[in-house]
C-alpha cells in the first residue's frame, strides 16, 4: 500500500459478460469461457440502428424499444 492511504480499500474489478447458459449478464468465468459471450457497445447500437433484438436477457425489451427508436431516429436525417 502507497504511503498514507492505509484506509483505502481496493476493490478487484470483475469483468461481465452474457452468460449463454442463463441467459443473464454475469460475472466472467474464464474456467467456463465457453458459456460467455461478449457483446461489445459498438455491437449493441449496430443491432438498435437494424432493429434487431439482443439475446434475450441482456436488456429488459422496453428498455431495448427506447434505444431501437432512439437510433432508428436517425435514418433519412442525413446521419
Amino acid at each position: 500500500m502507497a504511503p498514507g492511504l492505509d484506509q483505502l480499500d481496493v476493490v478487484p474489478f470483475r469483468i461481465t459478460a452474457y452468460n449463454k447458459k442463463t441467459n443473464t449478464m454475469d460475472f466472467f468465468n474464464a474456467d467456463r469461457k465457453d458459456d460467455f459471450l461478449f457483446i461489445s457497445g459498438t455491437r449493441m447500437r449496430e443491432l438498435a440502428r437494424n432493429g434487431n433484438t439482443p439475446p434475450e436477457g441482456i436488456m429488459p425489451p422496453k428498455a431495448w424499444a427506447v434505444i431501437v427508436e432512439y437510433y432508428q431516429s436517425f435514418r433519412g436525417a442525413g446521419n
